[in-house]
């Protein structure tokens, strides 16, 4: 029974990520680790693209499995030390420890690839797309946990502004 309480205040009951709550504390003790340890640390901010279009045309239980799809895709992709979680609705945050700006091109590079994958075993009449945006902690010019998230939000917006709808 605790287990199963303990289950429901950290994870996301839709996709299995962290929820935003348990994952903002998580991204805390992250930024400590990181400040205490001088290490840098990658905060991606994604955001499915037409997310409410799929709502809209083909129902709310298929942007359910869009959702899970995408949280699959994600652990499929990323370290096991890395932390994902539902900021809301159909954006997330995934938190790459010990891990800098210079890896953001190579992760975003391995996530679309296992995107095309994705898209293609689901054969749908949509394609699943996501914007990203990241945010980078250093340690020697520190920013607060807000400001990393804002960032990575305002980078994902220019991303979602490259030719893209949401």
């Amino acid at each position: 029974m605790e287990k199963e309480l303990e289950k429901l205040a950290h994870f996301d009951t839709l996709t299995g990520a962290y929820n935003r709550g348990y994952g903002i504390d998580l991204f805390k003790e992250q930024l400590k680790f990181a400040k205490r340890k001088k290490y840098s640390l990658l905060l991606a901010y994604i955001d499915i693209d037409k997310f409410k279009y799929i709502n809209d045309t083909f129902g709310h239980e298929e942007g359910d499995k869009v959702l899970k799809e995408v949280v699959k895709l994600f652990k499929l992709t990323i370290r096991e030390i890395d932390i994902i979680f539902r900021i809301g609705g159909d954006e997330f945050l995934i938190i790459f420890p010990d891990s800098s700006m210079d890896d953001a091109s190579m992760i975003k590079k391995r996530l679309k690839k296992n995107l095309i994958r994705l898209n293609q075993k689901l054969s749908k009449s949509y394609k699943i797309d996501f914007s990203i945006g990241y945010s980078f902690y250093n340690p020697a010019n520190p920013q607060p946990l807000e400001k990393l998230i804002h960032l990575a939000d305002q980078a994902m917006y220019e991303d979602k502004g490259n030719g893209k709808n949401s």
